[in-house]
């Protein structure tokens, strides 16, 4: 498994490949300069939301989205 950013090394390995696979389909539904601004180095924060079995990602800007395991967001 490739190197995790720091932010994102308390992950497991699956919860990792959860964010990876959630994170590129939000991102390619980007505009490029939003791309810019969601990109991997921008999270400051992850957490596993037992309740919905997903994980909290919350970037620098304030925003945060839920990252599911089927690779959707909301």
């Amino acid at each position: 498994m490739e190197s995790k950013l720091p932010v994102l090394k308390q992950l497991t390995d699956n919860e990792y490949r959860v964010l990876k696979k959630a994170h590129a389909k939000h991102n390619g539904s980007l505009g490029a300069a939003e791309r810019e601004k969601y990109s991997l180095n921008n999270i400051v924060k992850v957490e596993f939301n037992k309740a919905d079995n997903c994980l909290n990602v919350h970037y620098d800007d304030g925003n945060w989205w839920h990252y599911c395991p089927n690779g959707s967001w909301y």
